[in-house]
């Protein structure tokens, strides 16, 4: 009997377990408007948006619910669309956190140690900043009126006072570091410690500088806690990372991007955002960023990482393929040519000093703005003129009636206009075409000297290899 009793109790509570909720964010408001009509919980996905949890009317007593355990991260609680405050989850298990906030709208965890100590942090660093902005203020003040002479002695011991504040803080995110071991807050204090100073010398090079910073932009990145990837703070550094190491040399971007990768194959959660993150602004077709260089070095260190997921190998080992294809030095491939005066031959027939080599679509609109860029580019015309530079646009899909259509209403008769007639270079893969229009400058031999050329370069380009002066 007894058996039977617990077994209907059973029946009747395991439903209500499942609908049980794993997460829930208690919110009361003592003496305070929010001035909102709704509150949310919202996650970061680990890339550049937020995506909504939990909503709930604004009232005096607010919960937010979410029947999943909450992923390890930053998150953020927001009035209608601002942000109210963050709350920092290290662990994932079923959690009832409680808050409350007063007239000035500011948090106080009554149940979470590590949230209390993330606001103390917060509360701690807002002043530094304000210490060290009144340091500032006080030289800007001085500059308007106070001589040289005394300017000097001033800066001298601003900066002994700015510097004592800087250990100060270094001091107490240490701190901070040691009574929060093995939490989020932890590492995203590590993550906040201060660079090293650059040498003296580089103050003044701009150049100098961007370098320096960005060889020891990840010095502080606890590698090790893939909690990290996905929070905005990282997102947002390696978004601003991979674009620095693009206004670098080609080649010292990749050894960049390959270090920093490096450093991130630690464990693969954070490889693989690390990745992923640099490929949205340099391996990415599409984005004004994208160098092929270091997208190369990349994919290269993505396959000799051994925890990289095998979708990943596969997919890497196809994008290495293409993206190694007619690279500068290589002989492009030969395909076959019909020519607009009807006439056949093939691209190693063609006889000149230089080739510009233009894959296109006609009816393409970038093509179509590219060639009419090109063909009031005073650099391009004078290199033709001069008969050192022949261009070749191309035409390799098989609507042989657009090809004819083209040729009578916008072919430019500086050029040779040829068509793929028989599909060489879709059939046999030999140009990467993903993205056109797609510009090659080949030497006599038809080597590559510069790739996927942009219409915005060609002059200088034209100019590094003395085609015109």
């Amino acid at each position: 009997m007894k058996k039977k009793i617990l077994l209907a109790i059973a029946a009747i509570a395991f439903p209500l377990l499942l609908s049980a909720q794993n997460f829930t964010l208690t919110i009361q408001v003592e003496n305070a408007e929010l001035g909102a009509d709704s509150l949310r919980l919202r996650a970061f996905d680990g890339k550049k948006k937020y995506k909504t949890l939990a909503v709930c009317p604004v009232s005096s007593k607010m919960i937010l619910k979410v029947k999943d355990k909450l992923a390890p991260g930053l998150y953020k609680v927001e009035r209608d669309t601002n942000e109210l405050f963050t709350v920092l989850i290290s662990e994932e298990k079923k959690q009832n956190i409680i808050v409350t906030m007063g007239k000035d709208l500011k948090p106080i965890f009554n149940n979470s140690v590590e949230n209390t100590n993330s606001q103390a942090y917060s509360a701690k660093s807002e002043w530094f900043g304000a210490k060290a902005d009144s340091i500032n203020n006080v030289f800007a003040e001085a500059q308007k009126t106070m001589p040289q002479y005394m300017l000097q002695t001033l800066a001298q011991n601003l900066m002994e006072e700015a510097n004592a504040f800087t250990r100060q803080e270094e001091e107490y995110k240490q701190q901070v570091i040691e009574a929060n071991k093995g939490t989020l807050l932890a590492s995203i204090v590590q993550f906040s410690k201060s660079l090293p100073e650059p040498p003296r010398e580089y103050y003044g090079n701009r150049d100098a500088l961007n370098y320096f910073y960005t060889v020891h932009a990840f010095d502080n990145y606890p590698f090790d806690d893939p909690r990290m990837a996905t929070t905005p703070i990282t997102a947002a550094k390696l978004a601003k990372y991979a674009v620095d190491i693009y206004f670098v040399s080609p080649e010292q971007g990749a050894a960049f991007a390959a270090d920093l990768l490096t450093k991130a194959q630690v464990n693969s959660v954070t490889y693989h955002h690390f990745f992923d993150a640099l490929e949205s602004v340099l391996g990415t077709l599409k984005s004004p960023y994208f160098t092929e260089e270091i997208y190369i070095e990349m994919l290269r260190n993505a396959l000799s990482y051994d925890k990289i997921e095998q979708k990943r190998v596969n997919y890497y080992k196809q994008l290495l393929e293409i993206h190694t294809k007619n690279l500068p030095g290589t002989q492009v491939p030969n395909f076959s040519i019909l020519w607009s005066d009807s006439t056949k031959s093939s691209l190693y027939d063609i006889e000149s000093e230089f080739i510009l080599l233009y894959f296109q679509n006609p009816d393409c609109p970038t093509c179509t703005e590219v060639r009419e860029k090109l063909a009031v580019n005073e650099e391009v015309n004078k290199a033709i003129e001069s008969g050192k530079l022949k261009v070749v646009t191309v035409y390799f899909e098989d609507d042989r009636a657009l090809w004819e259509r083209y040729l009578r209403t916008k072919a430019n008769p500086k050029y040779l206009h040829g068509w793929d007639y028989t599909n060489e270079i879709n059939s046999k893969n030999l140009y990467d075409l993903r993205i056109i229009p797609y510009m090659f400058l080949l030497d006599k031999d038809k080597k590559v000297l510069k790739k996927d050329l942009m219409h915005n370069e060609i002059s200088d380009v034209l100019r590094r290899y003395q085609i015109v002066k």
